[in-house]
């Protein structure tokens, strides 16, 4: 009697189980860095870090609720840090997805981007509703946020996207804002893009950028050529000149200090450059990812410097590890500009 009434209670908790629509994803790293640049005057700085992410997703039809939480990278354990808030988990984002009719909606606090994120890459929404339709083979969409926008631009947006032949094309306006165009298509094998951001802020200085991206593969080697052109750089210090802090194309971990959840090893943003040019080559080698870049950039407006970068990755059970190697040369302008940063970083998702 025991054992069936065991097997009921059983069997009624795995069909609660199952038709329960709950799902408990997540990522984490550790980051372990040896940073001989960006302190004002300190060389061999130890720059290690580490993040925890768990993304829980609940369901009920059509409606999913997202919420993300991770730590800033302190624990209790690290009294070393002032800053109490680090010490603990923070909502890193919350939505909610519908479908109105034919209508997707999206409302709370996310992360977007705009285009192929030349400007716009893993950017903060706050309070923010987007909605999309399609109609044909395009998809109109609108976005608007709370508040207004520091530098005087609207905070709504109109977007459309379809394909022209064999083109996939977007626009995003923002009136007194921005304007952003987009093209992306492939032919013989090989990636051609293009991403503008023509700037139309009323109460700050323009600075249009332009993002040039051809990529493909020939025989065991995959390779991208990328070009990024601000009119206007920032020292380290302007905040009134913002461009998009990565330099997603060809996976730099030196160009884009918030990359890949904060990358110990990069020294820039892309906002400090006025122009980057660089090429990335990756091929597999004895189970390793093993990728070299050189970028030749214009720093701060005229300072000329070049870039390399040494970037190795394994498969390791579940995680991956990766040790990568990265210094800017010919820097005029930072103390200690023209080091070696080294890193080891182990990310695993769940």
């Amino acid at each position: 009697m025991r054992k069936q009434l065991l097997i009921t209670a059983v069997a009624a908790t795995m069909s609660v189980a199952a038709t329960a629509d709950i799902s408990i994803t997540g990522d984490a790293y550790i980051n372990v860095a040896k940073q001989k640049i960006g302190a004002a005057d300190t060389a061999n700085t130890n720059h290690d870090s580490q993040r925890i992410r768990l993304k829980v997703v609940g369901s009920a039809g059509d409606t999913k609720v997202t919420a993300v939480v991770r730590n800033d990278g302190a624990t209790r354990v690290n009294d070393n840090d002032i800053d109490i808030s680090k010490k603990s988990l923070h909502m890193d984002s919350l939505y909610l997805t519908t479908k109105v009719g034919p209508v997707d909606v999206k409302v709370g606090d996310y992360w977007g981007t705009i285009g192929l994120g030349a400007r716009s890459l893993d950017a903060a929404r706050s309070n923010a509703l987007s909605a999309s339709t399609k109609v044909g083979d395009w998809k109109l969409g609108l976005f608007t946020a709370d508040g207004s926008s520091n530098d005087g631009s609207d905070t709504t947006n109109v977007s459309a996207s379809g394909l022209l032949g064999p083109v996939s094309v977007g626009l995003v306006h923002n009136p007194g804002g921005f304007t952003n165009f987009t093209a992306k298509t492939t032919f013989n094998g090989i990636l051609f893009a293009i991403d503008k951001w023509n700037d139309k802020r009323r109460n700050i200085i323009h600075n249009d950028t332009t993002l040039i991206h051809i990529g493909g593969k020939v025989n065991h080697f995959t390779w991208d050529l990328a070009q990024i052109k601000n009119d206007r750089a920032s020292d380290m210090t302007d905040a009134n000149i913002v461009t998009n802090g990565k330099f997603a194309p060809l996976g730099s971990m030196l160009i884009g200090r918030s990359a890949r959840g904060g990358t110990a090893t990069a020294v820039a943003d892309v906002s400090h450059f006025s122009e980057i040019l660089g090429v990335a080559v990756s091929t597999k080698l004895a189970g390793n990812t093993v990728k070299a870049i050189y970028t030749k950039n214009t720093m701060f407006g005229d300072d000329k410097v070049t870039g390399t970068e040494l970037i190795v990755s394994r498969p390791l059970g579940g995680t991956t590890l990766t040790a990568n190697i990265a210094k800017l040369s010919d820097v005029n302008t930072i103390v200690n500009g023209n080091a070696t940063n080294t890193g080891l970083r182990l990310d695993v998702k769940f």
